[in-house]
């Protein structure tokens, strides 16, 4: 969605809504008192113009919660629409409340495709030390194109008729 690129500070909400999608999901999973999950949150985008400007989330977390004294349960499998189908609802609620109207939440709710995807990949176990390593490795990676940047030996050294 461009008001994403037009205004990075919803990326920041596009994260919480995730974060609360999942906590949701895993809070109901695990039924133990007081339980906490976990997560990292990356936010990524690709594309520098409106029609290929892509924001998208990597989400790191645990699957299950903590709770009591240092314990943790990993919750049952459930179903990724449902997930889907919450996180699409914070967004569009969220936008609601800052940048769009109902009408556009009408419009995206008659889409047959919702513009929003949930993938998880297989569970690693502990001891999977080369796939954790992947894992994180794919959630930290760049969020710029290194080719695009430009390298000057002094930082006042712009280019003829530069700017900062």
């Amino acid at each position: 969605m461009r008001f994403f690129l037009h205004d990075r500070r919803l990326l920041v909400e596009l994260s919480r809504c995730a974060w609360e999608t999942l906590k949701t999901f895993l809070q109901a999973a695990v039924p133990e008192p007081g339980a906490v999950p976990a997560a990292v949150v990356s936010t990524q985008t690709f594309g520098d113009y409106p029609d290929r400007f892509h924001p998208h989330l990597h989400v790191l977390a645990p699957d299950g919660a903590f709770y009591g004294e240092g314990l943790f349960r990993v919750a049952p499998q459930f179903q990724l629409k449902d997930l889907e189908k919450l996180f699409r609802f914070k967004v569009l609620a969220m936008l609601l409340r800052k940048k769009i109207t109902r009408e556009l939440v009408r419009m995206l709710d008659g889409c047959r495709h919702s513009g929003f995807n949930v993938f998880t990949g297989r569970r690693i176990q502990p001891r999977q030390k080369k796939s954790l390593e992947n894992l994180a490795a794919y959630l930290i990676r760049a969020t710029f194109s290194q080719k695009r940047m430009n390298s000057f030996p002094q930082p006042w050294a712009l280019p003829t008729g530069g700017t900062v």
